[in-house]
C-alpha cells in the first residue's frame, strides 16, 4: 500500500490503460471519466476506483487530480482483496458507481430507440398486452399469489415460523404448476420445515424424493437441506440463497415495462431476456443476461419505473436484492459483492468489445463466443432478435446473407437460428 499525494493537475489512471492498481481517495478532488459509457464525475474526499485491478482487466475510466488530493494505491492483489474485504462501505460505493456508469452507457446505446419512444409511448398494461400477443401460451409473473406464497413462506422460515411456513407452502396447488423445477423446490422447502417439527419423516421424505426428480443437486435449495439433514456447515453461498435467493418457474415475467421497481437480482442459473415491445408483433431485444449479471440494478439506488419487460422461459434461480438488503448482503458476502462488482464491469467491457468489432460476421462471432452455440441453439433466438443483441441497426435480408454465406448459422424450419 502506497500514500500518493497529487497537487497539480495530473492524470493517474488513462482508460483502455491497464490498472496501475486499486486506487483509493483519502483527501481532495478527482475527475472519473468514461469515454465509452458517456460517464463523468468529480468525486470529493472519498471514492474508489480503477476496480477493474481486482480482475486483471483493462480499465473503463478515465482518472486524473482536479486539486490537492491524497489517494492510497493498492498494487498488490491480495492486499486490494483484503483492503476491500474489510471495507464493505467502499465495496458499496464502487457497486454503486458502475451502476451509475451503466446507466449512462444504457441511455447512449439506447439512443437509436428514442424516436420510437417519442412516437409510442405505453403505459404496463399495454405492454403487457403486446407480450401476449407476441408469446401467446400462459405466463406467470413474479407478483402472481402461488410465487408470492412461496416467498413468504421463505420469510417464515428466516423467522423459525415452520410450521407456519409449511402452511403456506401447503396451499400451493403443484398440480396446477407446469415447471417441475419449481415443484421441486416447493417439496425441498417443505421437507426443510418438516425437519424442525418431526426429523424422523423429514429424512424419510429425503431419501423418497431422489425418486420423484432427477436434477435435485443442480438445486441450491437441495443442497441446503441435504447439509442441514445431516449437520453440516453451509458455505457462504448457501447462507446467502437461504436469506434471499429464490427458484422462480420457467415462463415467468419478472416485471413489465413501466411497472414500479425496487428490487434487482442475481442470476445464479438460467437466462433471462431483456426486451422493449412497441406493437403486437414488434420486439426489441436489448439483452440476454445469464449466470454471474445482475438484472433491474438501478433498482439498488432508487425506486424506478421499469425501462424494460424482463422475462425468463427456464427456470431461474437468483439472490433478490434490494435497497434494504443490499449493504446487509455485501458485509455479510465479499464475494458475492465482489461477484456483482464483476458482473457490472464486464456488461461495459462486453458492449467495448462488441462495438470494436467491424462486420456483422465479427460481432455475431462474439456473441457466439459470450453465450456458447449450446446455449444459444436452446434459446430459438429469431433473426431479427439475433441481431437486436449486437446493438445495431442492419437489415435483416443482408445480415442473414452474411451468417449463411459465412456458415455461422442455419434457419429452422419455425423461424428460428441454427447455429454451428
Amino acid at each position: 500500500m502506497e500514500k500518493l499525494i497529487f497537487f497539480e493537475e495530473e492524470t493517474i489512471q488513462e482508460e483502455n490503460g491497464e490498472p496501475i492498481g486499486l486506487i483509493i481517495l483519502k483527501k481532495g478532488a478527482l475527475l472519473c471519466q468514461s469515454h465509452f459509457c458517456n460517464y463523468r464525475k468529480i468525486y470529493i474526499n472519498k471514492g474508489i476506483f480503477s476496480e477493474e485491478f481486482l480482475f486483471q482487466m483493462k480499465v473503463n475510466e478515465f482518472l486524473s487530480n482536479i486539486r490537492n488530493s491524497e489517494i492510497l494505491l493498492l498494487d498488490n492483489l491480495k492486499e486490494a482483496n483484503e483492503f476491500l474485504a474489510n471495507n464493505s462501505e467502499l465495496l458499496k460505493f464502487a457497486i454503486e458507481k458502475r451502476i451509475n456508469m451503466l446507466i449512462k452507457m444504457n441511455e447512449k446505446i439506447s439512443l437509436k430507440f428514442t424516436k420510437l419512444d417519442e412516437v409510442f409511448s405505453y403505459t404496463k398494461e399495454e405492454t403487457k398486452k403486446f407480450f401476449k400477443h407476441i408469446y401467446r401460451y400462459n405466463w406467470n409473473h413474479f407478483n402472481d399469489k402461488f410465487i408470492q406464497n412461496y416467498i413468504l413462506a421463505r420469510e417464515k422460515i428466516l423467522e423459525d415460523e415452520y410450521e407456519d411456513a409449511f402452511e403456506v407452502l401447503n396451499k400451493i396447488n403443484l398440480n396446477e404448476i407446469k415447471d417441475n423445477f419449481f415443484k421441486a423446490e416447493i417439496d425441498i422447502w417443505k421437507i426443510y420445515c418438516t425437519n424442525f417439527f418431526n426429523t424422523k419423516k423429514a429424512h424419510n421424505l429425503f431419501d423418497k424424493i431422489h425418486f420423484k426428480y432427477d436434477f435435485l443437486d443442480s438445486l441450491f435449495s437441495f443442497k441446503i437441506l441435504r447439509k442441514t439433514l445431516f449437520d453440516e456447515n453451509l458455505d457462504t453461498i448457501y447462507k446467502t440463497y437461504l436469506k434471499k435467493g429464490y427458484l422462480i418457474p420457467s415462463n415467468t415475467v419478472l416485471f413489465y415495462e413501466k411497472e414500479d421497481g425496487d428490487w434487482s437480482f442475481l442470476i445464479l442459473s438460467g437466462n433471462v431476456y431483456v426486451s422493449k415491445f412497441v406493437d403486437e408483433k414488434t420486439e426489441i431485444l436489448l439483452n440476454i443476461l445469464t449466470e454471474g449479471e445482475i438484472v433491474g440494478e438501478i433498482a439498488v439506488l432508487q425506486s424506478i419505473k421499469r425501462t424494460a419487460t424482463v422475462f425468463t422461459k427456464t427456470p431461474l434461480q437468483m439472490i433478490l436484492i434490494n435497497s434494504e438488503n443490499f449493504e446487509s448482503l455485501i458485509e455479510e458476502s465479499y464475494l458475492l459483492g465482489k461477484n456483482i462488482l464483476k458482473a457490472l464491469i464486464n456488461r461495459v467491457d462486453f458492449q467495448k468489445s462488441l462495438a470494436k468489432q467491424n462486420t456483422l460476421t465479427e460481432k455475431a462471432s462474439l456473441l457466439i463466443k459470450k453465450y456458447s452455440i449450446k446455449r444459444l441453439n436452446s434459446l430459438h433466438l429469431t433473426p431479427s432478435q439475433f441481431i437486436n443483441l449486437f446493438g445495431i441497426q442492419e437489415k435483416i435480408d443482408d445480415f442473414f446473407s452474411e451468417i449463411l454465406l459465412n456458415k455461422i448459422a442455419t434457419l429452422r424450419p419455425d423461424g428460428t437460428l441454427y447455429f454451428k
